[in-house]
């Protein structure tokens, strides 16, 4: 009970003021955030991923957060390894501007870059759907259906390999890509970077996000076999090696590991 008084009162107090502490970093955030809310109820905010991404992670290289919201899958990498540089990419007009700010104040500035544009398979300009600041961590290219209401804005987008060459053509030991649908063509766009340096990938994959592109479960899977990656599930790290099992697992889990083959 006095626990969960505590977190309640935490809660509120850095509601109020919109910034948190997470990981060595102060992270900032948009009134009624999800995201906020569920670190501050689970602790660690989807603490098996993370797991998996520190694992991942190797000296001296780079990681790329395809979707990073307020940056609570960047700011536990940029403290788990003091040499990794880590780029941020958020579309969402609303968290990318805390984002930012998030980043110009960290102690780690120098190794935290951020990207405030959406990611696909070309650049260009493209209408963005923004829902309510509560519902931020949904907001994507395309309206999923899975918030009510948000609006339609206009934003840039690049591609992956277009981001990584304008870093320098880095190591990048691994990407989480989570952008409500549109993952298969933030791959599309990163082929040159994915061949060169092989990076693991943690991806969403949900099937109402899929279908807002007309695109399912066997599009992400031919795209991984061109690419030369396997598909595996989380906990369980099974291959899935065809649409039917790849839809029953996002039932447990909507978060899977493409792999590079040897």
């Amino acid at each position: 009970m006095f626990r969960s008084l505590y977190r309640r009162l935490k809660m509120s107090y850095y509601a109020r003021n919109r910034v948190f502490p997470y990981f060595g970093e102060n992270l900032h955030f948009p009134p009624d955030s999800y995201v906020f809310a569920k670190a501050c109820e689970d602790g660690i905010y989807e603490q098996e991923y993370l797991a998996l991404l520190q694992f991942a992670i190797r000296p001296n290289t780079w990681y790329f957060d395809v979707g990073a919201n307020i940056g609570l899958m960047s700011a536990p990498l940029l403290w788990t390894e003091a040499s990794l540089t880590v780029v941020s990419v958020e579309a969402s007009p609303t968290s990318a501007s805390f984002l930012a700010c998030s980043a110009a104040e960290s102690t780690n500035r120098s190794r935290w870059h951020v990207v405030a544009k959406a990611v696909g398979d070309k650049p260009g300009r493209v209408s963005f759907h923004a829902n309510p600041s509560a519902g931020g961590a949904f907001d994507g290219l395309r309206n999923t259906g899975r918030i009510a209401g948000g609006i339609a804005v206009d934003v840039e987008v690049t591609t992956l390999d277009q981001i990584w060459t304008d870093c320098g053509r880095p190591e990048v030991c691994v990407i989480k890509i989570d952008v409500e649908g549109a993952e298969p063509q933030v791959l599309m766009g990163a082929c040159s970077c994915l061949a060169q340096t092989r990076p693991v990938i943690l991806l969403e994959c949900n099937a109402l996000n899929l279908a807002a592109y007309d695109q399912d479960f066997e599009t992400v899977l031919k795209l991984a076999d061109k690419l030369k990656y396997d598909v595996v599930s989380i906990p369980t790290f099974c291959p899935i090696t065809n649409a039917t099992a790849f839809r029953y697992q996002s039932r447990v889990n909507e978060n899977f590991l493409m792999v590079p083959r040897s």
